[in-house]
């Protein structure tokens, strides 16, 4: 299958995802859960963010390779799966891991409570004599 019907096939199946957004980023199409990115194009390939598990075995399995950017080697479980490395029916399970991987991230970002105001009090200075 060649990578450009893959890669509008995998469009497709990112936007039919429950509650899936798409923000232009880094010159390309970025995909989101509420207010966290899963996934993004690379050229011949997509760029997944996994959950540990996955992510080990679909980088033992050589599926997928650590995604490596400039000043961004330290990412966690951003993995870079080539659409020639894996087969169609593989791409869709880490599409749906990483998916579910930002729908618990969402999620807990909108059970975090917002830091109250702190009051501002005026410090009296001690008076000397």
């Amino acid at each position: 299958m060649d990578h450009e019907k893959l890669t509008d096939e995998t469009r497709e199946f990112l936007l039919s995802l429950n509650g899936t957004s798409v923000k232009r980023m880094f010159g390309a199409d970025a995909y989101f859960v509420g207010p966290a990115m899963f996934a993004f194009f690379a050229p011949g390939a997509i760029v997944l963010r996994l959950p540990h598990a996955a992510f080990a075995e679909a980088v033992a399995s050589e599926r997928a390779v650590p995604f490596l950017s400039l000043g961004a080697a330290h990412l966690n479980g951003w993995a870079e799966v080539p659409f020639d490395r894996t087969s169609p029916e593989d791409l869709r399970a880490l599409v749906e891991s990483a998916h579910a991987s930002g729908t618990r991230v969402a999620r807990a970002a909108s059970r975090r409570r917002k830091p109250s105001r702190a009051r501002r009090t005026r410090r009296r200075r001690p008076q000397t004599i």
